[in-house]
């Protein structure tokens, strides 16, 4: 009967509240016993802990050199400073082939360059960054924030836009602009019956609806009047986008982002108050080189310096020691030697700090936050010490396919709104034509605007050996020449141009063309055969 009850116990028949099926839902264990999560929903999760969570990660990125570094290398890999166009039009749901697009996209897609790259930064609603520059930002409040705000304007081609040859522009806003007017609580109703949460109008569905910005930042200094709220719809009545609100939902119900570093956050803290020990630890060793050791008892020492009712110059006196240790001042390479009195000994610091493990400790710990931040120890520390040509190739595809995912969930929440605006006003005014005319792009917009956006490439760690690669795989027919360029973050068309302009240029000079690998190759095999022939 004991071996029975044992057995049931084991399977958490007679346990109590330990008979849960999942360990994970037990309280009875030292593990779970004090593990209460909340269970809250996707809608209150993020509102309550954003602002929290978004002063302390901005706090990080000013002030910590790693997480600020961990930013910029995010930025650098997902959009880099100049994010590029690629249109992929459904040109058989337009009744058109393949040439019509390929040449109506290069098209577009140079008329679309030619803005957002303009000198005078007429892509900015502020004149002060091209559309790079712009998505640059728009993403850093993205990862650092959880979400990226922009409206998008119409600004008339006068005074510092003369001769502008668009009036669409975007304008970047803060965030944390983004909010109920008036300090109303989430869930109010408004009069159109309409849901305010998080600063957002929902509908009955859940569709955003329009925001409501505040004129300045609530914290800003300097404007008057500040307590005040513009209302700003997601989309004209054309169905034309105006208010651009980018977020990764994660939860149903979820309505406002949060910073990609939450789940890191207390351990970065955590290891910075290591860091700043560890290092005023040493910096204490290096400046109290040495301290002196006094046999006599601190009682006899302030007896010896307190006056003698008839003092004598003869007289022994700690005031004299002190005097003369003062003006024989003794110094090595520097460094000053003390005068020991009597009895004194001077015992030297060692330099014990950082500890032994300490390097050990901080790279387990950035490991941690690496791979919290979707990035490798590597990138986050800037240690390559260790890496060779095959962790290098492992540690790139894995971390290169989560920066792809993040690129597309933000550019095509962010960029692709933008585009649709541009290219409404590009058929507008006749510098996209369409097959079905100008007013087709209202009920052809999603055919038209179909695109992916490009930032910089992935790298190389070996070029000759992934060079090789993808000649095989291109003369196999498993790639082509888009996706190579495109992960190298490269044009293939303007590759193919430069190849055709250098070519004419070297026969115009009298040079021969360049030899591609594997005729060099496969002459070297023959030359080889003929050799063993012989």
């Amino acid at each position: 009967m004991g071996l029975l009850r044992n057995m049931a116990a084991g399977f958490g028949i007679f346990s109590g509240s330990g008979s849960r099926a999942f360990d994970a839902a037990r309280y009875d264990t030292p593990e779970m016993e004090n593990w209460y999560a909340p269970l809250t929903s996707g809608e209150d999760e993020n509102l309550d802990a954003r602002d929290a969570v978004v002063r302390r990660a901005r706090d990080l990125v000013r002030n910590h050199p790693i997480m600020s570094g961990a930013e910029d290398r995010r930025v650098e890999s997902v959009v880099g400073p100049n994010i590029r166009l690629e249109l992929q039009p459904a040109y058989r749901m337009l009744g058109q082939d393949v040439e019509w697009a390929d040449e109506w996209a290069d098209d577009a897609e140079q008329r679309f360059e030619l803005f957002c790259r303009d000198p005078r930064k007429l892509a900015d609603a502020e004149m002060q960054c091209q559309f790079g520059g712009l998505v640059d930002m728009a993403y850093r409040h993205w990862w650092r924030d959880g979400e990226a705000l922009g409206v998008v304007k119409m600004l008339p081609a006068n005074g510092p836009r003369f001769g502008a040859s668009y009036e669409t522009c975007l304008h970047v806003v803060d965030p944390d602009r983004l909010s109920n007017p008036n300090g109303l609580p989430d869930h109010h109703r408004l009069s159109t019956g309409r849901k305010l949460i998080g600063g957002i109008e929902y509908d009955r569905n859940g569709a955003p609806i329009a925001g409501h910005i505040r004129v300045a930042h609530p914290n800003q200094k300097g404007p008057e009047n500040t307590f005040r709220w513009q209302r700003v719809p997601f989309y004209n009545r054309m169905g034309r986008p105006i208010l651009i609100h980018a977020q990764q939902k994660k939860r149903a119900g979820q309505k406002r982002g949060i910073s990609r570093m939450v789940s890191a956050m207390k351990r970065i803290k955590m290891l910075d108050r290591y860091d700043n020990a560890e290092i005023e630890a040493a910096l204490l060793n290096a400046v109290m080189a040495a301290t002196v050791e006094s046999p006599y008892p601190t009682k006899d020492v302030e007896a010896a310096m307190a006056p003698a009712s008839t003092p004598s110059d003869d007289s022994w006196s700690l005031s004299k020691q002190i005097e003369h240790r003062s003006k024989s001042k003794l110094f090595l390479k520097g460094l000053r030697i003390m005068h020991l009195l009597p009895g004194e000994k001077m015992n030297f610091n060692r330099a014990e700090r950082p500890a032994a493990n300490y390097p050990d400790f901080q790279a387990t710990g950035l490991r941690t936050v690496a791979a919290s931040l979707g990035l490798s120890y590597a990138q986050l520390a800037q240690n390559w010490s260790d890496i060779n040509y095959s962790s290098a190739r492992a540690m790139l595809n894995e971390v290169w396919r989560g920066l792809l995912h993040d690129r597309w969930l933000f550019t095509q929440a962010f960029c692709t709104p933008f585009l649709l605006a541009w290219m409404e006003e590009a058929v507008a005014r006749g510098h996209v034509q369409l097959p079905e005319g100008p007013a087709s792009f209202y009920t052809r917009r999603a055919e038209l605007t179909l695109c992916e956006w490009w930032g910089p490439g992935r790298g190389t760690v070996d070029p000759l050996k992934e060079g090789q690669a993808n000649d095989f795989m291109l003369n196999q027919g498993a790639t082509d020449l888009t996706t190579i360029g495109n992960e190298q973050g490269r044009d293939f068309r303007k590759t193919l141009r430069n190849q055709s302009r250098e070519r004419r240029a070297r026969r115009d000079m009298g040079l021969p063309d360049y030899v591609p690998l594997r005729a060099v190759q496969g002459s070297q095999a023959e030359r080889e055969e003929e050799t063993e022939d012989a």
